[in-house]
């Protein structure tokens, strides 16, 4: 059926069957092209070149008409049939050139029209083309940053671990463990075990990375609705541990009475939280001297977990008094293996991964997330996630 009417369109354009010539007042009165050469004419009715050879040929025709009816005895039929004759055939070579001149005109200008779309398309494919490899280009060059990025954090978060529960392996194999006492041997196993925690975090995190890299995360119209307090609830508890461990209060302030359900996948919304509260957890010194960390502090290290409605939203707030984060840097944080300067200078492991996640997996809910920090003080990560539609 469309390509009926794609046919039909065409054959309306110049030098289709159906084609007619509005600016000829004999066409346009008629209706339809009464000769095959109006087909591929644009002319005017007065510029017509066979109305005028039909004037010409009229005139002569009434000429001497005339002058066979005033001059009968001087003027013989012969010459008059002659005439008519003679008018006759040249109109119809006339006729024929005419036809010929106006069809070699429109093939012409169809000719050159259609080398100007040529052209025209040629060069739009070349501007595409172009567009498309500089795209490309660019991606690629991304990618290559990325892929240094990663290759630099692996180089250094993977080989450390790795030392370590080589280096303990080693000493295990050679009998080495059998001099050291009960507690030195506890504290080598314990650092085995904290390595391999953190290998198995550091992996997760590019594992996790890389599927949202690839497919990326989204709701569908079979996610289940959940309570906000039930989320936040389960990543408290798993932090609970290593904030009492860093001499830390992780204070949950939970609302009085019940929020409204957002709609989302629970275990993947704990791991966005949970990923804030480590990163508080990291950056907010303890009173205590902690492994990993290069400072400590006088003052208690606190973190609050708020939640609350927001209009058509549940905003959840985590806020910490630790070291805050320089304004520059704010707004690069949220990309992939992104860390602020201070960060690595107080905590030397971490991915850059965690925050990336965190941005993924609230996107993918149809949230939002942002964080506002001043240096040295402390920082504040929101998330803002709709409640679900009853209507």
């Amino acid at each position: 059926m469309e390509s009926d009417e794609k046919n039909q369109n065409g054959r309306k354009k110049l030098g289709g069957s159906n084609y007619l010539n509005k600016s000829c007042w004999l066409i346009k009165n008629l209706n339809y092209a009464p000769y095959k050469r109006c087909q591929y004419c644009e002319l005017k009715f007065r510029n017509c070149l066979f109305l005028q050879y039909q004037v010409v040929s009229l005139f002569l025709m009434l000429l001497f008409f005339s002058a066979f009816l005033l001059i009968e005895k001087r003027l013989s039929l012969l010459a008059i049939t002659t005439v008519f004759t003679l008018v006759i055939v040249y109109g119809y070579f006339f006729n024929r050139s005419t036809k010929s001149i106006i069809k070699t005109d429109f093939f012409l200008k169809k000719t050159k029209n259609d080398l100007k779309d040529l052209a025209d398309n040629l060069e739009k494919k070349v501007d595409e083309q172009t567009r498309y490899i500089k795209d490309k280009n660019i991606k690629l060059e991304k990618l290559l940053k990325v892929q240094s990025e990663f290759l630099d954090i692996s180089s250094h978060q993977l080989r450390t671990p790795i030392s370590v529960i080589k280096g303990t392996a080693a000493m295990l194999a050679a009998g080495d463990m059998d001099n050291l006492s009960e507690e030195k041997k506890k504290e080598f196993y314990r650092s085995v075990y904290d390595k391999g925690l953190k290998l198995e975090k550091i992996i997760n995190g590019i594992l996790r990375a890389s599927e949202f890299d690839s497919i990326g995360f989204s709701l569908n119209d079979k996610s289940p609705e959940i309570a906000p307090e039930d989320v936040i609830d389960s990543a408290v508890e798993e932090a609970r541990m290593e904030a009492e461990q860093r001499k830390i209060d992780l204070i949950w302030q939970k609302p009085a009475t019940p929020l409204p359900k957002i709609c989302g996948e629970k275990s993947i919304l704990i791991e966005a939280i949970g990923n804030l509260l480590s990163n508080a957890l990291k950056y907010t010194p303890s009173t205590i001297q902690i492994k990993e960390a290069r400072n400590k502090r006088e003052k208690k290290g606190v973190i609050k977990v708020e939640a609350k409605k927001e209009k058509d939203d549940i905003l959840i707030k985590v806020s910490d008094n630790g070291i805050g984060i320089p304004k520059e840097e704010i707004g690069k944080l949220f990309a992939k293996f992104a860390r602020a300067k201070n960060a690595t200078e107080m905590y030397t492991d971490g991915s850059g991964l965690g925050l990336f996640i965190v941005k993924e997996i609230v996107n993918g809910h149809r949230g939002k997330v942002w964080l506002e920090s001043v240096l040295g003080k402390g920082s504040t990560f929101y998330i803002s996630l709709p409640i679900v539609n009853k209507k």
